[in-house]
């Protein structure tokens, strides 16, 4: 809209204006116009893209055009969320055929809405039809006979998604005229593709992230149109419209279902049980058009009616395209391995999945490398043309597809059918907002669940890839049986190790040395066990007889919230550090002004054990609390779900530690602070911020990386560098170091971790790999220590022998020579360097690996002997003597005893049992005599990169003056789908200051 020739001058500017219009009018005539108006475009030949969405379509003039609504031309611009909603609820207000559903509200509050396309005769006995469609999605009640009659008379559900990436913003507009043209059209081509389906269209995944998007292109409109793909305009502004509100790309959430618009979604899809889910995306602005199907690897749980279907969509998506003389291409970048975007998870349910990518058009055109224009228009057709010809090729295989589908589902269920006769079992924890978390996630993705509801015995395969043997599982054990309609979602949510083709194998292998780049687009290793850091194994044949389901409203109450027990005590309130929970009722209290402590130890009161990193509110540190401390505390377990428990005493059970003792330590309140902004990486940012914001719920300041040289950082306690380029952090540090000094607690992330882990520039004395090859001692020794620290023991006779040893009777440093070479064949430092670069090479892209955890460590406060995590890290970080690897990567495990076998010697005689010698390992995978160091829990990692990431620091902490760095090698938010990792993290944020710093005493 023009802005009015002339505008209202408010009265106390009356005279002075008036005065200036005179002065102007007796110089240069001015009054002619208040703003010169921007000089019209050239002629610009390709510019106006003019072809008819639908030529010769006519409508019911009753039911408004998108244009209409809009004021505009579809596709002339990019509606906004707000236009879109009034477009959609329009069409649903008018039309007979529409139904209109909002399923989700964003972070900012925008809704998010699906409408129901179909026939009016369909669409007046829907609960009808979604009845049939429960029947063939479960069909274990369902007869052949009747199976047959629903196939031949139901319809088929499609699912058509558009822009889950706020800044791919062409497929939300096509949508819209999708929409009107089923919704309206009065030819045969909408009115049999209703009769033949139910058509639920999703015009707009991601309202926040389009709406930071256009706000850009809004700031940087030009009047001229904008053809250069590299122009601002084009290229938008940090962090980019990609993500939600947090930062989250909402298409690797829907294995999580960590977001409300993933959250939403899911439940609505659940309830439609969709035969075809279609998704449009863009791409680079320079390329074509990509469509399914996908190049290797596949999911090994994809279904093989999905897999063929894919092909036959393609064949006729393909006709649509040539018959136009678009471009476009198939498979050749895009792979479907990781289940947490739609085209790998859709099938995974059954469905057919359709994934778009037609080139990235912001706005206005782009010129192409050939030197033609592609509009934004253009791009809304192309994305329309394929959502039709998907929904033709649909309709006229109908039937088929439906049989195709019910098939499957009685596949998932059947005694005799593929899949496996498994059942997962999770033992009971203490964690009992994490148990809470898991059961959520297994009830969002519509699983069934049950519960032993007494002991039981069992053998299987735990997360190491371990046989258990004939085990005892105690009561209240969950159980998850892979035979269920879902049972291909199921089992790649909770598969330890799927495994790709060794075909793959050797094209990946190949890939990365000729050309140091991988084929893999998403991360190996995701199983929801580990990343919970549940006890989980994997049992073999049927669930035990006393098992009884679990539902889903009931679910809640096994981890119920309970009223603070002995809210009189006059000792103190505990909270056990077992639970995740504990961390935020801490953080929580704290910005109440309540006192706060916790244990650095495991201890016992009143008859009952408590984790390390329990937290304890004692009376006489609040005795100047002002307020009801009781009321407080109740008030925030409520909030937090935690379980809190007033003191009848404070003396420890045995030798566990007294209240009065060494071992709580007392924290102060964080005050924390976020770097962001470019070049901090926007979906590490985005974690850290959801994280503090939304799970720890505390108040924190964001800061813009650019102004930190002229920040008071003072007023934080905890600063946050979440993960950036390493060299785009140069300088930074010589900010941050002082204020560690004097007592801040530095936790870096990923990339970040490499600007602080380096000799010149850096802060302490923790370093990356490559720097301290040549002098390996120094680090082996530290990891020995740790160790042998752990689980020494004592040869009495030497201790008190009056002799000194000799000899091979001399201490030596336990088992340090089995690493790196030693002697005169130690190579020198530039043969380690490229020993090291061909190592990299071959990092992993997203495994998942075993950690060991020190268990004296604060910041690993709720985690186990081990804990899997995982890695992508940029940076292998080497701590020496004196400076803490709270978790290094590997876990060590017992070596079976071997056989005893005689071998003979050389020379032929007779050689004794056990006679031979061991091998060396090499690199850095060294174990104590009698253990082996296991890695590797899930995805891929080449035995490359086990020897150099082997016993790393996957979490480092060093004092620094009064003040600490905490760095974590790989993210452990890693898309807030990782609580067992994020525990570390959020221990440090909330524990930081005070259990790992000095700051003066509060007077």
């Amino acid at each position: 809209m023009r802005e009015p020739a002339f505008k209202v001058i408010p009265p106390f500017l009356a005279k002075s204006a008036v005065l200036a219009l005179v002065l102007c009018s007796l110089t240069n005539g001015c009054l002619s116009s208040p703003s010169r108006q921007a000089l019209p475009p050239s002629p610009l030949p390709g510019y106006d893209y003019d072809q008819e969405f639908f030529p010769g379509a006519i409508y019911d003039t009753a039911v408004p055009t998108p244009d209409a609504v809009l004021g505009f031309r579809v596709g002339s611009q990019a509606a906004t969320p707000d236009q879109i909603e009034a477009v959609i609820t329009a069409l649903a207000a008018h039309s007979r055929r529409v139904k209109l559903v909002r399923y989700a509200t964003s972070h900012e509050g925008r809704g998010l809405h699906y409408l129901v396309i179909a026939s009016e005769a369909n669409l007046a006995k829907l609960d009808d039809l979604r009845s049939g469609l429960d029947q063939l999605a479960d069909p274990r009640a369902l007869s052949p006979k009747e199976g047959d009659r629903l196939t031949k008379s139901l319809p088929a559900v499609a699912w058509l998604a558009y822009s889950i990436h706020g800044d791919e913003l062409s497929g939300a507009d096509a949508a819209l005229v999708l929409a009107h043209h089923l919704a309206a059209g009065t030819g045969d081509d909408a009115k049999s593709l209703l009769k033949e389906l139910i058509i639920i269209i999703d015009p707009l995944m991601n309202p926040d992230g389009r709406a930071r998007c256009l706000a850009a292109v809004a700031q940087n409109r030009t009047a001229q149109p904008s053809i250069d793909d590299q122009s601002l305009l084009h290229s938008g502004i940090w962090p980019g419209g990609r993500t939600n509100h947090y930062l989250f790309d909402l298409n690797r959430d829907w294995l999580w279902a960590t977001q409300p618009e993933t959250r939403g979604r899911l439940a609505a899809i659940g309830d439609w049980h969709p035969h075809y889910l279609l998704e449009s995306h863009e791409m680079w602005s320079q390329d074509t058009f990509l469509f399914s199907p996908s190049r290797p690897p596949k999911n090994p749980n994809f279904p093989q009616q999905a897999l063929y279907w894919s092909g036959r969509f393609a064949e006729d998506h393909a006709k649509a395209f040539d018959a136009r003389g678009w471009r476009y291409y198939v498979g050749e970048w895009n792979e479907e391995w990781y289940p947490g975007y739609s085209s790998t998870w859709a099938p995974l349910r059954g469905a057919i999945a359709s994934l778009f990518e037609q080139a990235g058009i912001v706005t206005d055109a782009v010129r192409r490398a050939e030197g033609t224009l592609e509009t934004y228009r253009e791009a809304v057709h192309k994305q329309l043309v394929s959502s039709v010809s998907d929904l033709n090729t649909l309709a006229r295989n109908r039937e088929a597809i439906l049989r195709d589908f019910l098939a499957e589902k009685r596949d998932c269920v059947a005694d005799g059918g593929s899949r496996e006769k498994r059942t997962w079992a999770i033992l009971p924890t203490d964690n009992r907002a994490r148990w809470n978390q898991f059961l959520d996630l297994l009830q969002i993705q519509g699983f069934e669940v049950y519960r032993a509801e007494e002991a039981f015995k069992g053998s299987g395969i735990d997360r190491l890839g371990i046989d258990v043997g004939d085990q005892e599982f105690p009561a209240g054990t969950l159980l998850l049986p892979e035979r269920q309609p879902e049972a291909r979602l199921l089992a790649t949510l909770m598969e330890f190790d799927p495994r790709m083709s060794t075909d793959f194998l050797i094209e990946e292998r190949r890939e990365l040395i000729r050309f140091d780049r991988s084929k893999l687009y998403d991360v190996t290793g995701w199983s929801a066990p580990m990343l919970f850091d549940l006890n989980c194994i994997t049992l073999t044949g049927d669930m035990p007889a006393a098992a009884k389901a679990v539902r889903v409203d009931a679910a809640s109450s096994i981890v119920e919230s309970r009223p603070v027990e002995n809210e009189s005590t006059t000792v103190a309130f505990i909270i056990d550090g077992a639970d995740d929970a504990s961390v935020i009722a801490a953080g929580r209290l704290m910005e109440r002004g309540v006192r706060v402590r916790v244990a650095d130890k495991a201890l016992a009161f009143d008859g009952r054990s408590y984790g390390r990193g329990s937290v304890l509110i004692s009376r006489i540190d609040n005795t100047l609390f002002d307020g009801d401390l009781p009321a407080t505390i109740a008030e925030v377990a409520a909030i937090t779900g935690t379980e809190i428990r007033g003191l009848h005493t404070g003396m420890g059970a045995g030798d566990l530690p007294d209240l009065g003792g060494e071992h709580f330590i007392l924290l102060r309140t964080p005050r924390i602070a976020v770097i962001g902004k470019e070049p901090i990486r926007s979906g590490s940012y985005g974690e850290c911020w959801y994280t503090i914001d939304h799970v720890l719920g505390l108040r924190a300041s964001y800061l813009d990386f650019h102004d930190l040289e002229y920040t008071d950082l003072r007023r934080y306690n905890v600063i946050v560098v979440p993960s950036a380029p390493t060299e785009a952090l140069d300088g930074v540090m010589d900010a941050l170091k002082p204020w560690v000094e004097a007592g801040g607690t530095l936790i870096g992330i990923g990339g970040s971790t490499g600007a602080i882990a380096r000799e010149t520039g850096g802060i302490g004395s923790i370093r990356q790999l490559p720097d301290i090859l040549a002098q390996p001692e120094p680090y082996l020794q530290a990891i020995i220590r740790e160790w042998e620290g752990r689980t020494t023991t004592v040869d009495a006779d030497a201790v008190w022998s009056h002799t000194a040893p000799t000899g091979k009777d001399a201490p030596v440093i336990p088992w340090l020579g089995t690493g790196v070479t030693d002697g005169d064949d130690q190579p020198d430092k530039d043969e380690l360097l490229r020993r090291d670069a061909w190592r990299e090479i071959f990092m992993p892209h997203g495994a998942i690996v075993a950690g060991r955890v020190d268990d004296r460590s604060w910041l690993t406060a709720g985690a186990a002997d081990y804990l899997p995590i995982n890695y992508q890290a940029e940076h292998v970080l080497m701590v020496p003597p004196g400076v803490e690897a709270p978790v290094r990567i590997g876990t060590f495990h017992p070596v079976p005893v071997p056989t005893q076998t005689s071998e003979p010697h050389e020379d032929g005689s007779e050689g004794e049992a056990g006679d031979q010698d061991e091998p060396v390992s090499p690199g850095w995978t060294i174990a104590p005599p009698g253990f082996e160091l296991r890695v590797r829990m899930s995805g891929l990692l080449w035995p490359e990169a086990v020897e150099r990431i082997a016993n790393s620091a996957g979490l480092a902490r060093e004092s620094i003056g009064a003040g600490q760095i905490i760095l974590f090698a790989s993210d452990p938010l890693f898309r807030a789908s990782a609580p067992g990792t994020a525990r570390l993290f959020t221990n440090a944020v909330v524990c930081g200051p005070g259990m790992g710093a000095d700051q003066p005493i509060d007077l």
